[in-house]
Parts: C-alpha cells; structure tokens; sequence
C-alpha cells in the first residue's frame, strides 16, 4: 500500500446536500459498478449505497487519513457491505468493468485521467463529474444544481464513454 499524508490536490468534500443528485444523475441498477476515484471519505458511496442497496461500489483514496477517514465510514455503517476502499492512487487501478464513475477532481486530474478511462472504460460507461469537467471531451448533459455562486458542486457533468 503506497501511502501519502497530502497529495498534490487537496480534500475537498462533496457536498451533502447535492448528493442524491448526484446519484439520481449516476442512474444506477442492480448490475452497476461505480468507482469514485477520490472518494475522500466516502461519503458519495455511503449514500449511493444506501438509495441502491444491490449494486457495487468501489472507491479510490491516495490520502491514507482520508482513506482511513472513509474505512471508518464503512465499518460504522454495517449495511456498506457492497462498497470496497482502495488505498491507491488511481492511475493504477483498473476500472474496466466500471458500468459508472464519479469524479470531484480539479480540472489538471481530469485532463490527465481522460486517457486512461477512454483506454480502460467500456462503451456506454456513465462518467459523472461534480464541478468540473474535462477541457478535451465534450459532456452530453450539464446539470445545474442551483446553488449560490460561492457554494461548492453547483454544476454536474455527463459524459457516455
């Protein structure tokens, strides 16, 4: 496990209250597979998890306090049990069989992650996207989420793989 105490971009946590909109727009099933890459402290997963009981999630944390921050999540919350914790960065983990993605990433980790999921993810992956959005590929759908211009997450983006 490669650990690290900051990375080069800092936490920020996804906003409660735009969370359900944000799984609304994941539209999820059964079948789905979702990585949040960043997922902090899990918070996004722990909800998405709740609202779709039968589907997997998977995230991805390079901040071992944060990872441990969202460990602790999970194991509070005993009903988690379809939501997995990496501590990795996540360049190096495979997402292939992701069926959707969740990304709050600055604007530099999004253009340098676009390469690796048009590489990695299969036709018809939905990839969500809180604030920002990749410079090199266009979204298929902008969701505003109407919160005051200094609020954090007031945007979502979609794009089909």
């Amino acid at each position: 496990m490669q650990t690290v105490f900051f990375a080069k971009v800092p936490f920020v946590s996804v906003p409660v209250e735009v969370i359900k909109e944000i799984v609304k727009t994941l539209k999820l099933n059964e079948g789905s597979i979702v990585y949040d890459l960043g997922c902090g402290n899990a918070r996004v997963l722990s909800i998405a998890q709740k609202i779709h009981p039968k589907a997997h999630f998977v995230g991805v944390e390079l901040i071992w306090w944060a990872y441990m921050l969202a460990k602790l999540r999970i194991w509070k919350n005993r009903q988690n049990k379809n939501i997995k914790i990496l501590c990795k960065n996540f360049f190096q983990v495979n997402v292939s069989n992701a069926t959707h993605v969740f990304l709050y990433l600055y604007p530099e980790a999004m253009d340098k992650l676009l390469p690796k999921l048009e590489k990695e993810l299969k036709k018809g992956t939905r990839v969500v996207s809180a604030t920002f959005k990749f410079s090199q590929k266009q979204y298929t759908e902008k969701i505003d989420l109407h919160r005051d211009q200094n609020q954090l997450a007031r945007t979502l983006y979609v794009y089909e793989f």
